[in-house]
């Protein structure tokens, strides 16, 4: 949906999984529920990336400069990847935000105690999500309790709406599960980038001492060899910095993918909750 789409539905009064959303909002394709549009994403990491390293120019003789430029050949790619998994995972978040506000909408479900839920009650509730939601497909909640209620009248147990509803239930966590694939495969590499870049500053030290033994023979050659353990110094800092910078890197993604795949869990959750309340704990399969 365009943002001039979106505009239009938020003026009409309508809730829209489009409203409130960055990627909608410049004219990019959401994904379906939280999925977000990784190279949408990846060109904003990108672009995060060189004002990252136009930020630390001033700073590059600072022991923060020191470290990422001793090792700016993996380094760099883990801040790239690091900011990759950082916009993806603000994007889900503010997504889970948008789909929660489907659990706040009032007004669907009638709150008087003797109503009961039935093939011919349900029409109503269908009308008043069309009439209060735009594109209400698109909401978790309302996709779960529009393949419930649009599928009353070929059900003859309540039981098989329970098992409408919980096959709908695997079928939206398999869809969140699955768009943390690029995120996990992101927080793998980058201790990996981490790994290849000590193995980068071993082999640049072993190189380097190499010729300092070869030096070590003649006397006259002792302020050389201290001139030749620099490298070897300068390989060994490389190692450690690279493995730091990635270590750190992945252990604050993995915390914040951890808090946002929880934000997840409650909102399947909840959705959970809302259908047992709503639907199943109301139903009449018999209109009288």
């Amino acid at each position: 949906m365009t943002s001039t789409q979106s505009s239009t539905s938020t003026a009409a009064g309508l809730l829209d999984s489009a409203a409130g959303d960055i990627e909608c909002a410049l004219g990019f394709s959401s994904g379906r529920y939280t999925r977000a549009h990784g190279p949408f994403w990846f060109a904003v990491a990108v672009a995060l990336t060189v004002l990252s390293w136009l930020a630390l120019i001033p700073f590059r003789d600072t022991y923060l400069g020191v470290v990422i430029e001793s090792g700016w050949q993996t380094n760099w790619l883990c801040i790239l990847f690091t900011w990759w998994c950082i916009c993806i995972l603000l994007s889900k978040w503010q997504k889970v935000r948008v789909q929660r506000k489907a659990l706040e909408l009032s007004g669907i479900f009638p709150t008087r105690g003797d109503f009961v839920l039935s093939p011919g009650s349900s029409d109503g509730i269908l009308e008043r999500i069309t009439q209060r939601v735009a594109r209400p497909r698109e909401f978790l909640l309302f996709n779960r309790v529009w393949m419930a209620l649009s599928n009353l009248g070929n059900i003859g147990e309540v039981r098989d709406v329970g098992a409408v509803l919980d096959s709908q239930a695997d079928n939206d966590a398999s869809t969140i599960d699955s768009s943390y694939t690029a995120l996990r495969a992101l927080i793998w590499t980058i201790p990996v980038l981490g790994f290849i870049g000590t193995v980068i500053g071993l082999g640049t030290a072993i190189g380097s001492f190499t010729d300092v033994i070869a030096a070590g023979g003649a006397a006259e050659a002792a302020g050389n060899i201290r001139d030749k353990l620099s490298p070897v110094v300068g390989g060994l800092a490389t190692a450690f910095n690279t493995t730091l910078v990635a270590l750190v890197a992945a252990v604050g993604i993995q915390l914040f993918s951890t808090f946002v795949y929880k934000l997840e869990e409650d909102l399947l959750d909840d959705c959970a909750k809302y259908c047992t309340d709503h639907i199943t704990s109301r139903l009449k399969l018999t209109d009288w």
